[in-house]
């Protein structure tokens, strides 16, 4: 079968180090193709991404129980939904395997769900309503397991050290022998 993409010459196409596409410039194949290199750039600023994240979810709380409703309420609960499911996004486009692992994304999926649920319910006339109330009580259990998770990656060590004094050969823990000790 051959490919609908047919490579060309063209001025100025060897400044990549391989030849040009036909098409490769713009397109879904494209953004596709950068989406991994920009998820990594945004994860590996681990500090300043995960605190934005936490503080979308903290106006989201504030917002549900704090604000009346109205727009301010509306775009902040829909702020921390968007930002849940861009992390959800980014994650999987830099994972190995390029799939959603229930294991690692599903709180997030969650709060997104619940979060639209909640967006949807509560909007006009719902607010009062039996299944407002309801995902009120609910909300605040999914944002506080995906903070949850969001502040284990925070606090995970890298690899540098710094965050568990080393890794486990630099600091001289054998496992074996702590096994064997215990007889």
């Amino acid at each position: 079968q051959a490919s609908s993409v047919r490579e060309t010459p063209q001025r100025g196409c060897k400044s990549h180090g391989r030849s040009c596409v036909l098409g490769a410039g713009t397109g879904p194949s494209a953004m596709g193709a950068a989406l991994p290199e920009l998820a990594k750039a945004v994860l590996d600023r681990r500090v300043p991404y995960l605190s934005w994240q936490i503080g979308t979810k903290v106006l989201a709380l504030f917002a549900i129980f704090c604000l009346p409703e109205g727009f301010a309420s509306t775009a902040l609960v829909a702020l921390c939904a968007f930002a849940a499911a861009a992390d959800i996004v980014l994650r999987i486009a830099v994972s190995r395997s390029g799939r959603f692992s229930p294991g690692k994304h599903g709180s997030d999926v969650l709060l997104v769900a619940v979060l639209l649920l909640e967006l949807l319910a509560c909007s006009g006339d719902g607010a009062a309503g039996r299944s407002c109330r309801a995902l009120r009580m609910i909300v605040p259990f999914a944002i506080l397991v995906s903070l949850g998770g969001n502040s284990m990656r925070l606090s995970r060590d890298t690899g540098g050290g710094e965050t568990y004094g080393g890794t486990a050969r630099e600091r001289g823990d054998d496992c074996e022998a702590a096994i064997g000790a215990g007889e």
